[in-house]
């Protein structure tokens, strides 16, 4: 037995050869995607530009690459329980900021660094933050100031490379982040008119995401902080998700708390904020995300994906009835604020293998959905419309139309029905309490991640902040989707209460370059990072909570709002 490299799954070797093929034929073309990859700038209130990726950033030079071993010593911390061990003074310190004892290895700021409080004396306009974010197929980072400023950003999309498999290939993302990371950073720089040595700190995802790409980040960071003695603030991505409608909407506008719906590829959680690293969960996806169903269907209907299925199918559902097919909505008949779209999508491909003529059975198109599969160019265009009549094609386009409108009705009307019944639960959690802390209330609704860019979506969630008399809140299209200044923000958020890390240790032996056993105390991954505790009126589990190795929540269960607001932020 071997392990197959794509699928990550064990195969016998005879049953790996196909694989290897595939890895081929997939390395070969991530090295002509590679070729054609641009950097994207785009200052605030400027028209996005398209700079070569090899321009160089004015004071910035990239680091030497370095070894992505992670240091064993931190491995066997994170795997007993996903949190490093702290000494007493440490874990006093970090429990009275944010209620939860995490430590990310290279320790707390120092004292000198804090105010009396155990807050950063200063964060204002001179405050230079730099956010990097690679968590899975965007490459972005960007500057931002302390006081909600962007000042450059940056963007290396990866969505050519991935196109042909019909998916997030983690090899290809992993190396398509090592070929742009240095020059996003030094694009972001560039745009932003600051050198490296001129930043405050650098903010960088840590989790959830895929390990692979998440350590590309990190490794890009810790560069940098070495190099100019810099705090390094490690972030919460899905955190990084919400906290940024408060740099869009204002931080007088959107106060804590407010009920967070983060909703993109990989996600659908309905969040109640309370604080900077204070949220707890109310719902989340028991299988699919939105996102993820909405790129299947696309799939599903012979869509180009080049640009997104989400987008696609958006702007096919146009043209379509939304009531020409009654999917179902799902888990109509429980009553919680969890989310299911594995269903809704298994009644679209029956309905695609019923009215467009797909065989059944067919191989390339089972494969659409099927995991464990190695995937195929061909994938992406099962339903061919070859010697067809101009007749037939546009009763074609018509169905696929039709179903996508219907599907897209089903799929935001679960959205809908979840959120408002968040809206009563968070007001139920906020005010089971005693004293002031019961009379808290939601000040808006916030709706992020990359679906939030659907107007669908908007629209429908509109309707609900207006029936609860809240206000929806949602960040920029560029900023639903992963993006540096997300990342950045969250930064200040955070370095504002004192939530960074020392500069990252030196090299450990060798002679700095990671290349003859060398290896440096890392900022330990957490891929696999909860947000927060659960709602116990929640449904159980899901199926990624249940796996060893789950690090623990940013939130502990049980936790008491840590009601922690920057100087100077509500």
């Amino acid at each position: 037995m071997r392990c197959c490299k794509f699928t990550g799954h064990s195969a016998r070797r005879v049953g790996c050869r196909a694989t290897a093929a595939a890895v081929k034929t997939i390395r070969a073309a991530m090295r002509a995607a590679l070729a054609s990859v641009r950097v994207t700038t785009a200052t605030c209130g400027a028209r996005a530009s398209s700079i070569p990726a090899s321009a160089p950033a004015r004071g910035f030079r990239p680091a030497a690459r370095r070894s992505l071993r992670p240091n064993p010593s931190q491995r066997r911390g994170f795997a007993a329980g996903g949190v490093l061990p702290l000494n007493p003074e440490r874990r006093a310190r970090i429990d009275g900021l944010t209620g939860a004892a995490t430590g990310f290895g290279s320790g707390p700021l120092s004292p000198d660094r804090l105010g009396p409080d155990g807050r950063v004396v200063s964060l204002g306009a001179d405050t230079l933050i730099l956010g990097i974010e690679t968590s899975c197929d965007d490459t972005g980072a960007a500057v931002v100031t302390g006081d909600g400023r962007v000042l450059g950003e940056a963007k290396a999309s990866q969505d050519a490379i991935h196109a042909p498999w019909g998916g997030v290939v983690p090899n290809l993302a992993q190396e398509a982040h090592k070929a742009a990371i240095d020059d996003v950073v030094a694009a972001a720089l560039r745009d932003a008119g600051v050198a490296a040595s001129d930043l405050s700190a650098v903010a960088v995802t840590v989790g959830p995401g895929l390990s692979m790409c998440l350590r590309v980040g990190v490794v890009a960071a810790q560069d940098v902080c070495a190099q100019h003695n810099i705090p390094i603030v490690p972030v919460h991505h899905m955190e990084a998700h919400g906290l940024v409608a408060r740099l869009a909407g204002g931080t007088e506008r959107v106060k804590f708390p407010f009920l967070a719906l983060l909703v993109s590829g990989g996600h659908n959680q309905l969040i109640l904020t309370r604080g900077v690293g204070d949220h707890v969960i109310l719902g989340s996806t028991l299988d699919d995300a939105l996102g993820e169903a909405y790129d299947k269907t696309a799939r599903l209907l012979g869509l180009d994906v080049g640009g997104g299925g989400g987008p696609a199918l958006e702007a096919l559902a146009v043209e379509g009835d939304e009531n020409a097919y009654k999917f179902p909505v799902p888990l109509r008949r429980r009553k919680n604020c969890d989310f299911s779209y594995a269903g809704l999508k298994t009644a679209v491909r029956l309905a695609v293998e019923r009215d467009l003529g797909v065989p059944e059975g067919d191989a390339a198109f089972t494969a659409v959905c099927a995991p464990g599969q190695v995937p195929r160019p061909e994938h992406a265009r099962v339903l061919t419309e070859a010697g067809m009549s101009d007749e037939a094609v546009e009763a074609r386009h018509k169905t696929k139309a039709d179903i996508a409108a219907s599907f897209q009705k089903a799929a935001v009307k679960h959205l809908e029905e979840r959120t408002k019944r968040a809206v009563e639960w968070a007001g139920d959690v906020l005010n089971e309490g005693e004293g002031t802390r019961g009379m808290a209330s939601l000040s808006c609704i916030v709706v992020a991640g990359g679906v939030a860019a659907n107007a669908t979506v908007r629209e429908s969630l509109s309707a609900v902040a207006s029936d609860a008399g809240l206000p929806l809140v949602t960040p920029p299209a560029k900023w639903c989707t992963d993006n540096g200044v997300m990342v950045a923000w969250a930064g200040v958020e955070r370095l504002a209460l004192g939530l960074a890390e020392e500069p990252p240790a030196p090299w450990l032996g060798g002679d700095g370059d990671g290349k003859d056993g060398g290896e440096r105390r890392e900022v330990p991954l957490l891929p696999r990072w909860p947000l927060g505790s659960r709602d116990e009126r929640a449904t159980g589990e899901t199926k990624s909570s249940k796996k060893k190795g789950m690090a623990a929540p940013l939130t502990p269960a049980g936790g008491e709002a840590s009601d922690l607001v920057a100087p100077g932020i509500p």
